[in-house]
């Protein structure tokens, strides 16, 4: 049956697929926290996760050539096995706390985008560690990707445009795919739920496409300064809801 909430999720799903499409990232973060305003937490990130799996599965094929597996790999380890930990902290709280945590993280990293913030320090095994732990607790704690602090991660490192963005997506598909697998495991993709978010798949697909075609229209330091302006407004909003 579509609901009310079920067409402002195909509306959400379609823009934050833009903004996917376009910047790489960034629109998980705008997208889950409507979800769980439309919906309950646990029921929006569970119906976000699906069409996020599937978009970013069109396009990892062509990067897998570029990853750079010596990173990734120790990298998505430690983030996988921080989700599963993380998903008792999200599945045992309450909506009210998830949303204002949520909600405060959201305006903590719009306020690093809009400022160019960019990590500095040495890269070794435990900055990598701690990175990957990081990023795993707030995906699975929160259910919105823990993505930006492992983007400014890797995109502080000299390597070259094809390989730091490869090394994002791959690391972004295995979070994903241990994040679904964590739901299932706790039974939370029921029949009603996996229908309600194939609705929202081609949806979201068409928005990626758009994105990826205004990526070469549109000035990129404007588009992430009115993304970055978004998710300080969304971020506030889940809070004070």
């Amino acid at each position: 049956m579509i609901t009310t909430a079920l067409i402002f999720a195909i509306l959400c799903s379609f823009l934050c697929a833009i903004i996917q499409g376009y910047s790489g990232f960034g629109g998980g973060l705008i997208m889950v926290p409507i979800m769980a305003l439309l919906f309950d937490p646990v029921l929006g990130i569970a119906l976000s996760a699906l069409p996020f799996f599937l978009g970013i599965l069109l396009i990892i094929p062509r990067s897998i050539s570029d990853v750079n597996w010596s990173e990734v790999l120790p990298l998505s380890a430690l983030s996988g096995l921080a989700i599963l930990v993380g998903q008792n902290f999200l599945l045992s709280s309450s909506s009210q706390n998830i949303k204002i945590i949520m909600g405060c993280f959201i305006v903590f990293i719009a306020i690093l985008l809009l400022r160019n913030w960019k990590y500095t320090g040495k890269r070794n095994m435990f900055t990598s560690g701690v990175v990957g732990s990081s990023t795993g607790l707030v995906t699975g704690s929160l259910g919105i990707p823990g993505g930006p602090i492992m983007v400014m991660y890797f995109l502080s490192e000299s390597k070259q445009p094809q390989v730091q963005r490869a090394n994002i997506l791959m690391t972004g598909f295995i979070n994903t795919t241990v994040f679904i697998l964590g739901f299932i495991y706790h039974g939370i993709f029921e029949q009603k739920v996996i229908l309600q978010s194939v609705i929202l798949v081609p949806f979201f697909i068409a928005g990626s496409f758009l994105g990826q075609y205004l990526f070469v229209t549109i000035p990129t330091k404007w588009f992430l300064k009115a993304c970055s302006g978004m998710l300080i407004l969304i971020g506030l909003i889940v809070v004070i809801a």
